[in-house]
């Protein structure tokens, strides 16, 4: 199979190797994925990012030929065109850019409500492709993975912060796709496996201006509208909550970036045991909050339309995040208003 790849002009066109983690990463190109490579670029990672598209390939190039400007030991950073789904690509990769350290893996589907009426997607995008990745990692003796899941897997209400001991209830074909992969990896231990995992929380916000995306989330749905002067649904007003809308925790994609980095640092040098931690800043904000401050940022008013409350929705979900605050050292520096301001900024320039 060819593997299509940029590279640097002047550089070696293999990794490093022996000094500077060099580091997979699925997903590369999405949300999440674009903003990290920079921060990984900044904190000395060498990457191979999978992505098929050209002009994005592009895009994450001109970021770390950026970052590279101010450093002496520059990052190398290339580009693979490879299909999860299919066991002998990924064997192909990691015999290529051998050798490989760590796999960071966001690749996979991620839409709760596109999940109910496509399920089918969802496992073989976010099971088999998962499975595959980690059968071919140990046939290959990479045996470090950190994996981005999901705070969906905890539908069940239930009172205060909610830590990574509370029982998974996912309800949702995309919640159960992520919490059975959580359990193939914990299962996979007995095979020298060691594994970091990521409960995101409600990820949102915007590095700068030129990010290539902000993603689809509740912030920039309502900012859109917003901008467009279109009708805002609020699904429910009359949750347990103080104002009566749902109470959720949202968290920076530069704070969640800082978290992946700072996991990966101690996935590769520590001896520990494989973790499982909630990534969120521990501090809730309602849906009703969420539009006030909305409005305040912009200084534009929103029409709001309420409906019923939606079947099944978690009233109150805020991360208690003690546990990688206190493993990694990784504190979240920004809040609910750095977000919206961040988004706003990103909007208007379109």
């Amino acid at each position: 199979m060819k593997i299509n790849r940029i590279n640097y002009p002047n550089q070696n066109t293999g990794f490093k190797g022996l000094f500077d983690p060099n580091i997979l990463i699925t997903g590369g190109t999405g949300y999440i994925g674009s903003h990290l490579v920079q921060k990984l670029a900044e904190d000395n990672y060498n990457c191979v990012v999978c992505c098929r598209s050209k002009n994005k390939q592009e895009y994450l190039k001109q970021l770390v030929d950026e970052v590279n400007k101010s450093k002496e030991d520059k990052s190398i950073c290339s580009f693979v065109n490879v299909d999860l789904t299919k066991p002998k690509e990924i064997d192909n990769l990691f015999k290529f850019h051998y050798p490989i350290d760590a796999v960071l893996h966001l690749g996979g589907s991620t839409l709760n409500g596109e999940s109910l009426v496509n399920p089918k997607k969802y496992y073989d995008n976010n099971v088999i492709a998962s499975k595959n990745l980690l059968d071919t990692m140990l046939d290959n003796d990479i045996k470090k993975f950190l994996y981005l899941s999901t705070a969906s897997i905890y539908a069940k209400p239930g009172k205060g912060r909610v830590s990574e001991k509370r029982t998974p209830e996912p309800k949702t074909p995309y919640a159960k796709t992520k919490f059975i992969t959580e359990m193939m990896i914990n299962d996979y231990k007995v095979y020298d496996l060691k594994s970091t995992i990521l409960r995101l929380f409600n990820v949102a916000g915007a590095h700068g201006p030129k990010d290539l995306d902000i993603g689809k989330n509740v912030v920039t749905f309502l900012l859109n509208i917003i901008k467009q002067g279109g009708l805002f649904t609020l699904q429910g007003n009359k949750y347990p909550t103080e104002d009566g809308t749902c109470v959720k925790d949202f968290i920076h994609v530069d704070d969640v970036t800082e978290a992946i980095s700072r996991s990966t640092q101690v996935l590769l040098d520590s001896q520990t045991d494989s973790k499982t931690y909630n990534v969120g800043t521990g501090a809730g904000t309602s849906l009703g909050e969420l539009i006030n401050k909305s409005i305040n940022i912009t200084g534009k008013q929103v029409n709001l339309r309420i409906i019923d409350n939606l079947k099944d929705e978690v009233p109150y979900l805020v991360a208690n995040n003690s546990a990688i605050k206190r493993e990694t050292g990784w504190i979240p520096k920004k809040n609910v208003e750095d977000i919206i301001e961040s988004c706003w900024k990103w909007i208007i320039r379109r």
